[in-house]
């Protein structure tokens, strides 16, 4: 792919910050990167995003071009009844998840610090069936907008991957996969991304040496990660199609600040839609201004009221999640989602976010997720069992 930056929009991004090394300020606000296209030198623009995960407004800006053209008469009444549930805080609704992060595969070939996909052993189902993730579409199909095909392990490790995109695609569903491309072999699976129509690829692009890529991707390697990126990239071009909307993401690791101007003038070369940049969840190494969430955890919950996380064996979390045995909510496979979506662990959940005095000691409610979380800002809590054993508190 043969593509020139514009001069002049390289010398005016190169001095933002200190010389050619950019602040940590400049990870903060998003904008835009123009560049010229030696294949029809027309100008162009990649929007550049620095991702805030709490943020819904952040969320809606990066996804709503490969979201719109999925959405139904019936599936837009249900977001708006969704998004004014959210804003009152409710903790039953009318409206259904529209939203969904399902996992194919909870195992990972790199070995990346902090995560548990390639070291944890457990007895939870690993991989997805095929016919397990038809059940599951066929179940939330009718208000559902979008699947993320991903959480904790990557994609590619199950060979339905394609078909269940395929799967999505047929029923008008929007489909996204974030995955580090070692496994993606161009002369093997190029033609299965075309057929299968998937809609956004958000790749793993935590550097752009060796060097500073293998800080965290342990076990990867970067020149088969562009090569596969840039082979698909070209792809979509020759073919002329809409899809894959491709979605560069990196990590705001500090090791990555120095590179940060050449990583975004690459992704701009080879003509990807967009760049990514969010936060470092995990405290690897995290960039300073992504030390302190509390500065921006004043909101409400969205995944409460947006979409849940399915694993293999079908049961279903809140949100995406670290680690093993976490607390489920539900089955997917045992029960309608419109039941779990209202059962007694949503709701207690939602209400952590009302205004009111704090929640009553229930030992079934304990071990929610909920109660640990950081990332928004609850309005109340639930009081300690001590509370109630000591005698501070009385029927």
């Amino acid at each position: 792919m043969n593509t020139t930056l514009n001069p002049d929009s390289q010398r005016r991004f190169f001095t933002v910050g200190t010389g050619s090394i950019p602040k940590q300020k400049d990870f903060a606000k998003d904008r835009e990167m123009e560049f010229v296209d030696s294949r029809d030198g027309k100008k162009k623009n990649v929007k550049i995003i620095n991702l805030s995960i709490n943020k819904l407004l952040h969320y809606v800006n990066r996804h709503y071009r490969s979201l719109v053209p999925f959405i139904s008469l019936i599936k837009f009444i249900n977001i708006v009844v969704a998004l004014l549930e959210f804003m009152l805080r409710k903790s039953s609704c009318i409206s259904k998840p529209f939203v969904f992060r399902i996992d194919p595969c909870t195992a990972c070939n790199l070995r990346c610090p902090n995560c548990e996909a390639h070291a944890v052993k457990t007895n939870e189902k690993r991989l997805l069936d095929f016919e397990d993730f038809k059940s599951i579409i066929k179940k939330i199909k009718k208000y559902c907008i979008r699947v993320s095909l991903y959480d904790t392990g990557e994609p590619l490790m199950n060979k339905s991957i394609f078909r269940m995109i395929r799967y999505l695609s047929d029923n008008k569903i929007s489909s996204l996969i974030s995955t580090n491309l070692m496994l993606f072999n161009k002369n093997k699976h190029l033609q299965a991304l075309s057929n299968s129509k998937l809609t956004v690829l958000a790749p793993s692009i935590d550097g752009i040496t060796q060097e500073t890529y293998s800080k965290y991707r342990i076990g990867g390697n970067v020149s088969s990660l562009r090569e596969s990126l840039e082979a698909i990239i070209e792809q979509k071009n020759r073919k002329g199609d809409k899809w894959p909307f491709v979605d560069a993401q990196i990590i705001r690791f500090n090791h990555l600040v120095e590179e940060k101007h050449d990583i975004e003038n690459y992704l701009n070369s080879i003509n990807v839609d967009q760049i990514t940049w969010k936060a470092d969840s995990w405290g690897f190494n995290p960039i300073e201004r992504d030390y302190d969430v509390k500065k921006s955890n004043k909101g409400v919950c969205f995944w409460l009221y947006t979409g849940p996380m399915i694993r293999p064996d079908g049961n279903v979390y809140p949100c995406c999640g670290r680690g093993f045995g976490r607390f489920s909510y539900g089955n997917i496979y045992k029960n309608e989602i419109s039941d779990i979506w209202n059962n007694d662990y949503y709701r207690f959940s939602r209400k952590l976010y009302q205004r009111g005095p704090d929640l009553e000691y229930d030992a079934g409610m304990k071990s929610l997720p909920c109660h640990e979380c950081t990332l928004f800002k609850k309005q109340r809590r639930m009081l300690p069992k001590s509370m109630y054993t000591h005698g501070v508190l009385s029927a």
